[in-house]
């Protein structure tokens, strides 16, 4: 069985911060129309932690739009769909971000 969450979960980020993250589809010749979609206690927050630019794929690397860190989701968790079609099949891989406070260690 395929594991549905991407290995170096859970990751850290600090709130106000913004990343730009990439997926590694192992073993794909293959990538399309990818898409992400971010969650915060269960609402889509997407319009919030992704704001601007597009998602990417070159060879077997997805690239989302840089997610923004929100100080409203200090302690607690953002979760990011991640969605591609890999070889022809829709395949949708989750991340989660623990969100820390700017100083927290």
């Amino acid at each position: 069985m395929t594991d549905l969450n991407v290995k170096e979960n859970p990751l850290t980020a600090k709130a106000g911060e913004t990343l730009t993250y990439s997926l590694v589809w192992l073993g794909a010749s293959s990538l399309a129309s990818p898409t992400a979609t971010a969650y915060f206690k269960g609402t889509d927050v997407s319009s919030t932690a992704m704001p601007a630019g597009t998602h990417s794929v070159s060879g077997d690397v997805q690239t989302l739009k840089p997610l923004v860190f929100d100080a409203a989701w200090t302690g607690n968790y953002l979760v990011v769909e991640i969605q591609c079609s890999v070889d022809g099949n829709t395949e949708i891989r989750g991340a989660k971000w623990y969100v820390q406070k700017p100083g927290a260690e």
